[in-house]
């Protein structure tokens, strides 16, 4: 029987399982959703459990429609959303929910590492400035914040490591994974022990450290008695969302880029050796290729804007659901007399390159003649200048960019990815299943583990471009010339907010 890789994309709502053949073709796929929890100051986290079980449903449903069931799987492979916390017990359970990568509860505590090591300093120990969203000041607030835990926590983890741990018992991580910490050597590719005392965090807390391609361990008695995958199957140590969309999206040349149209949009760029930041600010991130590295540049809300505006604008319109052609059709109509509005997408502040948490979003230029489509065109070109200064912030690392593709694209519809091309003045490849980027890039890393092939070279004729978006060159002038209007933006709203250097 040919071998099957079963690929698991654990995202921030839902997860969806796939099972691929040996050249990564799509033969069966089931999602199952879950949720966030909020509360005031910032908070923001998951049910473990529930991500869990909805993961053991989707094995068992996918399992059930295929003709010869869990012997067809030759290894299973996880992908999920990075940047979360996980702080697992003794007895493998969690102690406590996962802080989501959406957190913001260890914003203080972000502020007091800075104030102890400013941004120079965490450059030069950590390798990157961190921020209350990321996953070391969320560790300082449980240690410091949640004494009683932090002494009964055995293991931290991010939701991928979590999840298959849950699969087999292993608290094992990938390059990827542990460089998402700001405790990762480069060089020797272990933990940064002089970081973790410097800090005062215990480095028998982290888990163990292995290629994103080995075998972490097999499914577990339990899980094959929960899911009906048969005990023993290997489970890779597999690789967080950004580099499993990286291969996915079959950006695995040096220079080559994907970026991913979601909720927030990031670029990815594939790195030959880890490169220095001129700024000071950014580091790079491991790659599922062990010889790899991606520069990562998030920009903080993306489809989540344009999803905003929509549920804003409903109350407007009797509460009509979003017709996406429909503002499509009059994004376009009103391209050429915006007559100056623009949008500073900072709904959630910012990354790259603002590095601002603090910085909130608005609309300026609004007259009475503005209706609909140009504030919907306004938050797309808004997201789109914002793309470009992060993209040229990353272009300062020196890797010249070869192809974009893009990934994703929930909701943006093909009037956004063209206005994206036309400010970034560049073409915009999208791959033909966008959506499924992650779960084809996990289940490459398992066709990797298994021996079926020899490295991630094939990832780039295994994502096929479905269309491309050219920029055009008669917009290119009036761009650039909004694009100056934008970047002037942060300077005049980050005052407000306490922001801003």
């Amino acid at each position: 029987m040919e071998e099957r890789i079963l690929a698991l994309d654990v995202g921030t709502s839902s997860v969806k399982a796939v099972v691929t053949d040996a050249d990564g073709r799509i033969l069966g796929s089931t999602s199952r959703p879950y949720g966030l929890r909020t509360a005031d100051g910032g908070w923001v986290d998951q049910d473990l459990d529930e991500i869990l079980a909805s993961t053991r449903e989707s094995i068992s449903s996918l399992l059930a429609g295929l003709p010869g069931g869990a012997r067809e799987i030759a290894a299973v492979s996880v992908t999920a959303q990075m940047f979360n916390l996980v702080a697992v017990g003794r007895d493998g359970r969690p102690l406590l929910p996962m802080l989501s990568w959406l957190d913001q509860r260890s914003e203080p505590d972000a502020s007091a590492l800075a104030a102890r090591m400013p941004p120079e300093e965490q450059y030069r120990i950590l390798g990157s400035v961190v921020s209350g969203k990321d996953i070391l000041p969320k560790i300082l607030w449980l240690r410091d914040r949640r004494p009683e835990i932090y002494r009964q926590t055995a293991t931290f983890l991010d939701c991928k490591e979590a999840v298959v741990m849950g699969l087999t018992g292993r608290a094992t991580i990938d390059f990827a994974g542990a460089s998402a910490f700001r405790l990762f050597d480069q060089p020797t590719r272990r933990w940064n022990l002089d970081a973790c005392r410097e800090l005062e965090i215990d480095e028998h807390l982290l888990p163990e450290i292995a290629p994103a391609t080995a075998i972490a361990g097999g499914i577990s008695r339990q899980m094959a008695r929960a899911t009906g995958l048969i005990t023993g199957t290997p489970v890779t140590v597999g690789s967080g969302d950004v580099p499993a969309s990286q291969v996915g999206a079959g950006a695995v040349r040096t220079g080559d880029a994907h970026v991913s149209l979601g909720t927030a949009v990031y670029f990815g760029v594939t790195l030959a050796e880890p490169a220095d930041d001129p700024g000071g600010r950014l580091g790079v991130l491991g790659h599922m290729d062990p010889g790899a590295w991606i520069l990562w540049l998030e920009i903080a809300t993306g489809g989540g804007a344009l999803a905003w505006l929509a549920r804003a604008g409903g109350s407007l319109v009797a509460g009509e659901p979003l017709d996406y052609d429909d503002v499509d059709r009059m994004v376009a109509a009103c391209a050429g007399d915006m007559e100056g509005l623009m949008f500073a997408p900072w709904l959630s502040g910012e990354r790259v390159p603002l590095f601002d948490d603090r910085v909130r979003a608005a609309f300026v230029g609004l007259a009475l003649n503005h209706g609909r489509g140009h504030l919907f065109r306004a938050v797309m070109e808004g997201v789109a200048f914002q793309m470009r200064w992060a993209l040229e912030y990353g272009l300062a690392f020196g890797q010249p960019l070869q192809e974009i593709r893009a990934v994703g694209g929930g909701g943006m519809g093909s009037a956004w990815i063209q206005i994206i091309a036309d400010i970034l003045d560049r073409p915009i490849q999208l791959i033909r299943q966008p959506q499924d980027a992650a779960a084809v890039g996990a289940a490459a890393c398992g066709m990797v583990a298994l021996g079926l092939r020899p490295d991630f070279a094939f990832a780039r004729d295994l994502a096929t471009v479905g269309r491309e978006y050219l920029p055009d060159p008669e917009r290119r002038g009036a761009l650039d010339e909004r694009y100056a209007q934008f970047r002037q933006l942060y300077d005049v709203l980050a005052p407000f907010y306490g922001s801003g250097s």
